[in-house]
């Protein structure tokens, strides 16, 4: 029998399980031949993978026709991509009783202040699939959806999430959700933090560069993942029932530092052949602790102590912090103005 490569060692010998982000059919097909178990979409990956297969998604696209404002069409072009993420999910999903094999549906990034907004977009979302998982920035308005839809047993994902106090705060909001829920006997569904740990690497690189701060670049690459390792802490001390899921991985050190965590990974084609090629070590390294003078060199840094003290911000400060910003913006400006106009002939009244 051959070796398992090291993405099938995570999903078959350790708790970390792993999903994929794209929505191109091959590289799905080879994501799953290495263990993954579900599927992440988002504005961004749904544009690319319409343009990475149109061949495949052409015919599915002209179906919408042009009558679709641009919202309504960049909404209806994420379903496609997202109801068939899910329906490649579904035999996992079947086959572990809806623990797995699930796809990820995200909100409209530009209504991530909106929590009525939001809400009603995720009960559509949720209609796209049994095994769709709606996804929303874990900003204040975010939060508040949160529990509302753990309230009616809706699995949900929380992205956008790069701080510990969001993730914690996330975490609360889902547990008075779920206990509501277990009140009304409504089974509990799953609820996913996600901990973008590379996002926050690139925020803070910009920040200490801009203020000329005392930290090396080996200090800034363990900025996120010291974050994500004080949540997984806190979650376990909490017995919180939210999953971590780490993602935006920038080297393949990051990957070996949360091996063995009850986590879900989630990591493009990129980042999967990054870790098979990394000759990453088969061991469980996610409580070796960051070493203590990195940490408090960055919390030197005033935008990095707000990301790392779990009371370090409340909830209506996430969405005007400046790397939550930046994710959201990527969402908008590389992702959902993207599929505003895709493949449409209607004039797009988006202004620039």
């Amino acid at each position: 029998m051959a070796e398992k490569n090291y993405l099938q060692w995570l999903a078959e010998d350790t708790p970390t399980r792993w999903w994929h982000d794209s929505g191109v059919p091959a590289e799905i097909d080879a994501a799953f031949a290495n263990g993954a178990t579900g599927i992440t979409t988002n504005p961004v990956l749904t544009a690319k993978a319409l343009k990475g297969a149109p061949e495949f998604w052409e015919p599915k696209v002209k179906a919408l026709g042009d009558d679709l404002d641009s919202d309504e069409r960049a909404e209806a072009l994420l379903k496609l991509v997202a109801g068939y993420a899910a329906e490649r999910c579904l035999p996992v999903y079947e086959k572990t009783a809806g623990r797995l094999g699930y796809a990820l549906g995200q909100l409209n990034p530009k209504r991530a202040g909106d929590a009525e907004a939001m809400y009603g977009q995720a009960r559509r979302v949720r209609t796209w699939g049994k095994n769709v998982c709606v996804k929303l920035a874990a900003t204040g308005a975010g939060i508040e959806v949160v529990e509302r839809l753990a309230e009616e047993g809706v699995p949900v994902c929380a992205s956008v999430n790069i701080t510990v106090p969001q993730a914690l705060e996330t975490a609360l909001a889902y547990e008075r959700g779920r206990e509501r829920a277990i009140g009304k006997g409504i089974k509990p569904a799953l609820c996913i933090v996600v901990q973008q740990f590379g996002r926050l690497d690139d925020y803070i690189r910009d920040v200490a560069r801009d203020g000329k701060a005392g930290v090396s670049e080996d200090d800034v690459r363990l900025a996120g993942l010291a974050v994500t390792k004080r949540t997984h802490q806190i979650f376990k001390e909490k017995k919180f029932n939210s999953v971590i899921m780490p993602c935006a991985f920038r080297f393949p050190g990051q990957i070996a530092q949360v091996a063995g965590g009850d986590f879900i990974l989630t990591m493009p084609p990129r980042t999967q052949r990054m870790a098979l090629e990394g000759n990453l070590p088969r061991k469980y390294l996610i409580d070796e602790p960051i070493p203590p003078d990195v940490v408090d060199r960055l919390l030197t840094i005033p935008e990095y102590r707000r990301a790392y003290e779990p009371d370090g911000m409340r909830p209506n400060d996430f969405i005007a912090y400046g790397g939550v910003q930046k994710v959201l913006s990527q969402f908008v400006e590389a992702g959902w103005a993207l599929l505003e106009e895709y493949g449409s002939a209607k004039p797009s009244s988006r202004w620039t």
